[in-house]
């Protein structure tokens, strides 16, 4: 096995979302569209609490490839869902208060999305998640567009906090967590890196599978192998494929991820059997250059295998780099052969 535990944590921080000058620009994003919808919602409109959901609570965020930055945020309206028998009148409302001429806001199935607009180019976006609260304190996700039909406008019961917390706490141990975190953190570049439009799997889906199938892997020295750790995972999520019938696809192969909060769905359940194919496809060849990387005798070579499933963010090391490395490890032992 080559020595490449270095060329993975380099790679993990250049796409970490960690940069405090990112966040501190998504918070202050953030706090303005709040501020924008406590003083501009009409007085008819149930008060509503906040709080952050998705992969920057999780700490699991990924600097986007295309520089998009993005928050979700969860918006918990001081009413039940029987008050707007449309979601999506409520959405509405939403968005007309952040509405502005300094951005664009579009009401999608999931979310209202607040994009921020820079030399013609979206530079960031908040993700407005709107949620009432039964009597009974469960949480009911808005879901529709403005021109969904009627059967497509429901309020979901939903339990964004508690899965948080699920995917926060799942390592009590640091080091483990921080390797968790990790590979979440490569498999979702590699998801940038290797689909294109539509079809890629959803980015709550591979954090959601890293909470089933993540196994820690800190070898015999008892520090973090990420490559080992990785090709457990992928080889474990490849063994979780099985064959399914439907009457569009026929027999084919799929692979179920199940949310672990309400509404306990799949979050694969919208990838097409040919999708699901493609997915799979992509699994192996990265389980392969995973596997053919470990194999190798120089980190130089493993990291070129390893730089076509994850991209230019994954340095390839010179030779004499390694060398250097290997030589005082060789000269630290004071063995003498």
């Amino acid at each position: 096995m080559p020595a490449v535990q270095k060329q993975f944590e380099d790679f993990h921080r250049v796409i970490c979302f960690d940069e405090d000058d990112e966040k501190a620009t998504l918070r202050e994003k953030r706090n303005t569209i709040i501020k924008a919808l406590k003083a501009k919602l009409s007085d008819d409109v149930p008060s509503f609490t906040s709080f952050n959901q998705g992969s920057y609570s999780m700490h699991t965020g990924v600097v986007p490839l295309d520089g998009n930055f993005d928050i979700d945020v969860g918006l918990v309206f001081d009413c039940a869902p029987d008050k707007y028998p449309d979601p999506v009148a409520l959405k509405k409302q939403v968005r007309d208060a952040v509405d502005s001429n300094f951005r664009t806001v579009v009401i999608r199935r999931p979310c209202v999305t607040v994009n921020y607009i820079s030399d013609g180019e979206i530079a960031y976006h908040v993700d407005l998640a709107v949620y009432t609260k039964s009597s009974e304190g469960k949480l009911y996700l808005a879901k529709g567009k403005e021109n969904s039909a009627d059967e497509h406008r429901i309020w979901e019961v939903s339990d964004p906090q508690e899965l948080t917390k699920l995917v926060c706490d799942k390592f009590e141990d640091s080091d483990k967590r921080a390797q968790y975190r990790r590979c979440i953190r490569y498999l979702k570049r590699w998801r940038q890196v290797q689909f294109k439009g539509a079809g890629a799997p959803l980015s709550i889906a591979l954090t959601v599978a890293a909470l089933h199938w993540f196994k820690p892997n800190f070898g015999t020295s008892g520090k973090p192998v990420d490559i080992l750790a990785m090709l457990d995972w992928v080889n474990t999520m490849l063994g979780q494929f099985s064959y399914e019938f439907s009457q569009n696809d026929g027999m084919h192969l799929r692979l179920k991820v199940a949310l672990p909060v309400e509404p306990y769905s799949d979050l694969m359940a919208k990838r097409t059997a040919t999708q699901m194919k493609n997915f799979m496809e992509k699994l192996e060849l990265l389980r392969d250059a995973l596997q053919t990387a470990y194999d190798e005798d120089l980190p130089e070579d493993a990291c070129k295998h390893l730089k076509k499933q994850f991209g230019d963010g994954f340095k390839v090391p010179e030779k004499s780099e390694t060398a250097k490395a290997v030589s005082a490890a060789v000269i630290s032992t004071g063995n003498s052969a």
